[in-house]
């Protein structure tokens, strides 16, 4: 502990010589001092406006999809979720076969 505290003792004694190195810039406090000029890049360099793209109506969406089918003839009152040609109905049901 008396090593830590001598090592401290000595650092604090060095550190006055430290503090009076040469200043990086003008006195701040020195209105009369010349300021470097700054070069700053403007915030809108890239900046391209939003154009509102033209979107078709939902009168043409609707018929879009309307018209579009895989199988010509079916409609969307004939299409099946699932296969009910079994006639299961416990969809919801657990096999208790074993993992294979």
């Amino acid at each position: 502990m008396r090593t830590f505290i001598a090592a401290l003792l000595g650092a604090t004694a060095v550190l006055p010589a430290l503090v009076h190195a040469t200043p990086i810039g003008p006195d701040p406090a020195d209105s009369a001092a010349s300021v470097p000029a700054v070069n700053v890049p403007s915030a809108f360099v890239g900046y391209r406006p939003f154009r509102e793209q033209q979107a078709p109506t939902w009168q043409a969406l609707n018929r879009a999809v309307a018209s579009s089918s895989d199988e010509p003839g079916m409609e969307h009152g004939q299409m099946h979720s699932g296969d009910e040609t079994n006639g299961d109905s416990n969809h919801g049901a657990h096999h208790e076969e074993p993992a294979k």
